[in-house]
């Protein structure tokens, strides 16, 4: 295996995945008075909206709420059509 190490801000970068144009990353750096943070990263490098934690467990929680809020974005949903708004006069 010759997979190189992603770091960003002394962070290295133990977890990912993807949805639509986003990643969302997990990062780990045992020094760091919170050792666990959980970005969003676009290019591969431009990580941001860090949430800083000192748990893996609370990191892979806040991951899992970011996919799940992405999954609802109409941008990340190419097959379905944007959903005209409910008449409101009834």
């Amino acid at each position: 295996m010759n997979e190189e190490k992603r770091i960003n801000g002394g962070y290295e970068i133990i977890e990912s995945c993807t949805i639509g144009n986003n990643e969302l990353v997990i990062g780990h750096n045992p020094k760091a008075p919170n050792p666990y943070v959980c970005w969003y990263c676009k290019g591969g490098d431009n990580y941001f909206w860090g949430y800083y934690c000192n748990e893996l467990s609370s990191a892979r929680e806040k991951l899992k709420e970011r996919y799940k809020t992405e999954c609802g974005m109409p941008y990340n949903q190419p097959d379905k059509k944007t959903r005209k708004r409910d008449d409101r006069e009834r």
